[in-house]
């Protein structure tokens, strides 16, 4: 089959089918996500448990430095991508992200060696970081060309394709935490950077090279090109200085980035927490309750969703996921120790468990609320005529989000439990989960004003 788009469909005929490459490129991201998320709920433990850094470090490293390369770099990287084509620039990202896992996989049997040392008290940062940096660098180049992919091969339905994509995002979050429980539990935490997290990398590169083809653009219904513009290198950085430079643009990446702060938790401090209340807690079983929601009631939440404008939806959301980290401060008020165990479908689990799952549920439902709303709202408070030029630049509230959220929340796991823990006095749960909840509330109240300030300019103009 051939990705050279053909003439239109009688409008009578049957509406065309996507073209294979459109459906080879939901497939690539399926392994990347798998590869992914495989092992995203056992970043700060590995690095923790494992290599012996602080939850500080460890929530940098996987906050700041990954999430935050992830979120900010596509940007920039997929100007890159529509220079030098698509198949080009995935090709590299995924040889860089199979190198960031076997490395981080083989970092504890490489880097003593390399490092002169003996193995005791060896540190790993730099090989981490290293590993990190692919990890991160590859990923922000698959993001924008796997989007980019079913932009350009959609045609007239974008709305079904870009449902296709989100849905495949989840069957790759959950295959991978599920094959990444199987392997941590039979051969260690290490192992889950070393098999399916390097092979499901290394069979999205081989997806890429034999059978991925630069995507060429469908038409719309009309039968026009539904080619944008492109910008160079130079544009997409003078764009940045441009969006920041709008104090209502700033503002919004701000509240926004609020909300996205409670959310980035779920790979950060909530493990930490999950690990201390049960040593041996499943984490990547507890966040499949993320993907699970999002599968099971996406269609309804969205179709919900859209009876409301879009702050209202985001200001819902926003209330969700407070609710549900305000869930965590319970069983500290029920049972003094949030470790306490309970009967819970048969298994004895800490009673912070079950209120971690309704948190993490109540997240996913928060985010259908939320997240598909931003970008009809930056289209709504953009300058006219640059409505794309501000879409371009949506990720910001997610990347100042994790750059700030990832260590504050390891700063807080160290100064409410670990560091009270070593000392021998008595762990403050429920403060470290009040603040995180204060948070939220700062995301809620920050729409509102900035709902009323829009309103307001709306009225003047």
């Amino acid at each position: 089959m051939t990705d050279a788009p053909t003439a239109a469909a009688p409008p009578a005929g049957p509406k065309p089918k996507f073209p294979a490459t459109f459906w080879t490129a939901n497939t690539i991201e399926i392994f990347e996500r798998a590869a992914y998320y495989a092992m995203a709920s056992f970043m700060v433990i590995y690095l923790t448990e494992t290599l012996g850094m602080s939850p500080t470090t460890a929530t940098f490293l996987n906050g700041t430095l990954l999430w935050g390369t992830l979120y900010f770099l596509p940007i920039l990287s997929g100007t890159l991508a529509d220079k030098f084509g698509f198949k080009k620039t995935l090709s590299v990202a995924f040889v860089l992200i199979t190198m960031g896992y076997f490395t981080l996989g083989q970092v504890q049997a490489l880097w003593p060696k390399l490092a002169g040392g003996g193995g005791e008290g060896v540190d790993f940062t730099l090989p981490v970081v290293v590993g990190i940096c692919f990890i991160g660098i590859g990923g922000s180049i698959v993001k924008p060309c796997i989007a980019g992919t079913v932009q350009k091969t959609a045609g007239a339905r974008t709305t079904l394709a870009f449902g296709i994509f989100y849905m495949v995002i989840n069957i790759g979050s959950i295959t991978g935490r599920s094959v990444s429980y199987f392997v941590r539990t039979e051969l260690g935490i290490p192992a889950i950077f070393k098999y399916p997290s390097t092979i499901f990398a290394f069979l999205g590169l081989l997806l890429v090279l034999f059978l991925y083809r630069e995507p060429q653009y469908a038409e719309d219904a009309a039968g026009g090109g539904l080619k944008p513009p492109r910008r160079t290198l130079g544009q997409a950085l003078l764009g940045i200085f441009t969006v920041l430079g709008n104090i209502k643009f700033v503002f919004f990446i701000v509240v926004v980035g609020l909300f996205w702060f409670l959310y980035i938790q779920l790979y950060n401090l909530m493990p930490l927490y999950l690990r201390y209340v049960d040593p041996n807690a499943p984490v990547e079983l507890y966040t499949m309750a993320n993907p699970l929601m999002i599968v099971a009631f996406q269609l309804l939440i969205t179709r919900m969703a859209k009876r409301w404008t879009p702050v209202r939806s985001m200001i819902l959301g926003a209330v969700v996921v407070t609710l549900g980290m305000l869930m965590n401060v319970v069983p500290s008020l029920l049972a003094g120790d949030p470790a306490r165990k309970v009967g819970f479908l048969g298994l004895a689990v800490p009673i912070a468990g079950i209120f971690m799952l309704v948190s993490i549920a109540s997240m996913a439902v928060g985010e259908m609320m939320a997240s598909p709303r931003v970008y009809e709202f930056i289209g709504a408070i953009a300058p006219k005529g640059q409505e794309g030029l501000y879409l371009g630049y949506q990720s910001l509230p997610i990347a100042f989000a994790s750059m700030i959220g990832g260590p504050i929340g390891g700063r807080l796991f160290e100064r409410y439990v670990s560091d009270p823990k070593a000392a021998g006095q008595p762990v403050e749960t429920a403060a470290m989960w009040l603040i995180i909840v204060g948070i939220g509330v700062a995301s809620i109240v920050g729409l509102a004003i900035f709902n009323a300030w829009i309103k307001r300019a709306a009225r003047t103009s």
